[in-house]
């Protein structure tokens, strides 16, 4: 069966799963003053934390959406444009379904993404490499902190075990911090760990500074794998964002070395519908594998269009 025929399929039947995911007249109607306020960010608190939970939902950071109270299913058709590769196209599938009457404690995570865009894989909201599908069991959520386990599956059928902390807390009114620590068995790269760390800052009351860092570690290879970047997000309005980011990775071992730097920008806009976005993003990136390729530069752009369907898109976006 064709790839793309499969994904249709798991859309359709991902659908039927979502309690009432279908959207009245009245939600069609999008209005500049709508805020897209994730509710289920418990722990706001502060400006930071205020601002950031509201530039993750707008974007559909991959961690909002997992850790959120309601269902979510995003797809994401892609056309793009790379200097060094030429043209492409890509279509992607993911999101989250509660399972009934579990009082939301246990989730199915869903993800099927294709290469999608050579930026992307710098970027913070794409480097949580989701497996295929996985069973999400909250453990503990407090107002600061959450344990959970996964079980999943990716492609070649290698199950992963799970088990993650996360902690979140204001720093000052205009800084708060998250720290994430995973520990994770695949049967291909056994025991691995992925630790993260992130500051927000609320530059003002529309602007959003983000510092992120990322460091991995699997039996399989060694040293460790590594990136950090910093984005800066300016709310144009309630409809509008538009950011520009600066982003390296690379490996500890065998030899130090940063694999990859680029810098970019993104614009996501709403469109006609309050579930329907395009987004543009341009970039240049600088690229190397091993310490003895040539380093190469590559001007790329990426045009997307994303429909979020969600079980209750009153809850997942507020007015």
């Amino acid at each position: 069966m064709p790839k793309q025929t499969c994904k249709a399929l798991m859309l359709v039947a991902l659908w039927l799963l979502l309690p009432c995911a279908g959207v009245s007249a009245e939600e069609d109607d999008v209005e500049d003053e709508t805020p897209w306020l994730d509710q289920g960010h418990r722990y706001v608190s502060t400006r930071a934390d205020d601002l950031a939970g509201w530039m993750d939902s707008f974007f559909g950071v991959r961690r909002v959406d997992a850790e959120a109270a309601y269902s979510t299913l995003r797809l994401r058709p892609s056309l793009e444009w790379s200097e060094q590769y030429g043209w492409d196209t890509g279509l992607s599938l993911r999101g989250k379904v509660n399972l009934p009457n579990l009082d939301e404690r246990v989730s199915l995570l869903f993800s099927d993404e294709d290469s999608g865009s050579l930026g992307d894989e710098l970027l913070r909201d794409q480097q949580n490499q989701s497996d295929d599908i996985a069973l999400q069991v909250v453990g503990r959520e407090g107002t600061h902190d959450r344990i959970d386990f996964r079980l999943g599956f990716s492609s070649g059928i290698n199950p992963e075990l799970a088990a993650r902390y996360r902690y979140q807390t204001p720093l000052s009114e205009q800084v708060s911090a998250r720290f994430r620590q995973e520990l994770l068995y695949r049967t291909d790269d056994r025991f691995g760990t992925d630790t993260r760390f992130d500051i927000d800052v609320a530059v003002s009351a529309d602007r959003l500074l983000q510092w992120y860092n990322r460091a991995r570690w699997d039996e399989k290879r060694d040293g460790f794998g590594w990136n950090t970047g910093v984005t800066v997000n300016q709310r144009l309005s309630n409809n509008r964002v538009i950011g520009v980011y600066g982003t390296l990775n690379g490996r500890t071992q065998p030899r130090h070395l940063t694999q990859a730097y680029g810098m970019g920008m993104r614009y996501r806009q709403n469109l006609n519908r309050k579930w329907l976005f395009l987004e543009v993003q341009p970039g240049y990136f600088w690229r190397r594998d091993v310490l003895e390729d040539e380093r190469r530069g590559s001007a790329e752009i990426v045009l997307r269009l994303e429909a979020v369907f969600t079980g209750d898109i009153e809850e997942a976006f507020s007015r």
